[in-house]
């Protein structure tokens, strides 16, 4: 499969998320933490808002790893760049929460703080291929069997 397909993927699970927040119509949300959002009685109280943030968070974390994976063996900066953009993606929604101010909608934040969690996994493996990949594809010298 392209991975083109991929990032048509993403914009469709954005365009979705925006759907489905347009049906649901705007929240107001308190909350004291982004985590707080999983708990099953604030999820049963806004099930389509809950849909809208999973499907968003979905299609960001799609979208990133489609960006990054068009640069090859590059997996130490591909590690660091996710590290980092999944730590801003919590610090900014925690941000926003906390100091009740609101740049972006409570949906969008709570899906780049998700998006950010589930970001984490990839920059692990990035980091662990990392550290794999130069043992794995260390030439060996060729040894000639046939002497001149």
């Amino acid at each position: 499969m392209k991975k083109e397909y991929f990032f048509v993927f993403a914009i469709c699970l954005i365009i979705f998320a925006y759907i489905v927040d347009s049906i649901s119509g705007p929240v107001n949300l308190v909350i004291k933490n982004p985590y707080a959002f999983l708990q099953t009685d604030i999820m049963a109280q806004y099930p389509l808002t809950a849909v809208g943030i999973f499907t968003r968070s979905l299609g960001i974390f799609i979208g990133t790893i489609f960006l990054l994976s068009l640069f090859e063996k590059i997996f130490f900066i591909k590690a660091v760049s996710i590290f980092l953009l999944a730590v801003l993606f919590n610090l900014f929604a925690i941000q926003q929460i906390a100091t009740n101010t609101r740049t972006i909608t409570i949906q969008w934040i709570l899906s780049l703080a998700f998006a950010g969690i589930v970001l984490l996994l990839p920059a692990l493996i990035y980091l662990i291929n990392g550290l794999i990949h130069p043992i794995i594809n260390k030439k060996l010298p060729i040894e000639n069997d046939q002497e001149t």
